[in-house]
């Protein structure tokens, strides 16, 4: 299909628009192909009533001009223009518009075709009907702008057919007629394909530009959302940052006033981290701090929330659990780093974790009442005895 797709004339036309370091995708020309298909198709929808009611309106023409003649020239205009919106009706149906462009010559021969046949039972040379020839072939290049051969083809087909009917018509002659009638229809074929040739490329090279547009923002879009994921996480441990976390809170906080429920929250630090820096140097400390944090992710569920605090104390927030399931989760955490293989030079280096808890009261807590209790029980715990976890009753400690 695409080897048939780029021996098109309109896109081997049309390729040479866009740079050579860059040409058109496979799938752009093709994307293209179908928007071309569909427009004509549009056109012939919208322009097939119009067409054919001016064409069935020259016939007060035909009797001003051929009386005796005028209902033989209705027949004919009548049997054209059915032809036409039968030929019309794929056009309604998305499965039949890349056939749109062969349905559009179709219907401009069968109207001209009718046409040449007046001139052919009229006066031969000397009719002056090829005005309507021009004026189809006028209407053609309005709903055909696109396909530049298939337009140049009709044209020439148009000329061999109004030659046919005037050298095969015996009911009149006259040079000059035919010559100025043969040049009349010559200059408006020009015209047409002069037009396609032109609308045709500004057309392409508008969609190649529209296309690398809409690829361009969806690049910015992605990159935009890169950017703003980023701004969630904190870079040295790849969890949620401070700002991202607390902004979450907030969230959760708002939700559980609604609906009554409630959240724990926890923060937890790392024990005698000072110790580790002055002992081990800050790099060793990053080290450890970007451990703990990809330790206790890996612990704790989907459902549950991880951020830093800062400098080496983190805050999780875990959704429906009673109290003993949130502290067996927070054992499991705690258990979790104590386990962890660290090593400095070769040799282990053991670290463990205290925890501070609260539960959230959504009627008497607020975001900065919930830190606070938090941080106390964490200080408690400090205070007391490292390594281990305090949970905060609702109205302290």
């Amino acid at each position: 299909m695409v080897k048939d797709l780029r021996s098109n004339p309109i896109f081997k036309k049309n390729e040479a628009l866009v740079t050579a370091k860059e040409p058109p995708r496979k799938d752009l020309l093709i994307k293209y192909k179908e928007l071309v298909d569909q427009t004509i198709a549009s056109r012939i929808r919208s322009m097939i009533f119009v067409g054919v009611g001016v064409y069935m309106a020259f016939s007060l023409l035909d009797r001003a001009a051929y009386p005796l003649k005028a209902f033989s020239f209705f027949e004919i205009r009548v049997v054209a223009s059915i032809l036409s919106g039968i030929v019309c009706i794929p056009n309604f149906f998305k499965a039949a518009w890349k056939y749109s462009v062969w349905t559009a010559d179709l219907i401009a021969l069968l109207l001209i075709g009718g046409i040449c046949l007046m001139i052919y039972w009229a006066d031969g040379a000397t009719s002056h009907y090829h005005a309507g020839i021009n004026l189809t072939l006028l209407g053609m290049a309005i709903v055909n702008g696109f396909y530049l051969w298939h337009n140049l083809v009709v044209c020439l087909i148009v000329l061999a057919l109004y030659a046919v009917a005037v050298l095969a018509s015996g009911t009149g002659w006259n040079g000059g007629v035919f010559f100025a009638a043969c040049c009349f229809m010559s200059a408006t074929g020009f015209f047409v394909v002069l037009m396609t040739q032109f609308y045709s490329s500004v057309h392409f090279k508008s969609f190649v530009q529209n296309e690398e547009l809409k690829e361009d923002e969806r690049k910015l879009g992605v990159l935009y959302g890169i950017a703003e994921e980023k701004s969630k996480i904190d870079d040295l441990t790849k969890i949620y940052n401070r700002a991202y976390f607390f902004e979450i809170l907030s969230a959760k906080i708002d939700v559980c006033k609604r609906t009554d429920s409630f959240f724990y929250l926890t923060i937890f630090d790392i024990d005698h981290f000072k110790h580790i820096n002055d002992t081990y140097g800050h790099l060793f400390g990053d080290q450890v701090i970007a451990a703990v944090a990809r330790t206790v992710q890996r612990v704790i569920r989907m459902d549950s929330y991880l951020g830093r605090f800062g400098g080496d104390e983190f805050m999780i927030k875990i959704d429906k659990a009673t109290q003993e399931e949130f502290l067996s989760r927070l054992k499991k955490v705690r258990l979790a780093i104590q386990q962890m293989e660290l090593l400095y030079e070769g040799k282990p280096v053991s670290i463990s974790a205290s925890f501070g808890a609260v539960r959230l009261d959504p009627v008497m807590m607020d975001e900065k009442k919930l830190i606070g209790l938090a941080d106390d029980a964490l200080l408690e715990v400090k205070r007391s005895r490292r390594g281990e976890i305090k949970l905060a009753n609702e109205s302290g400690l």
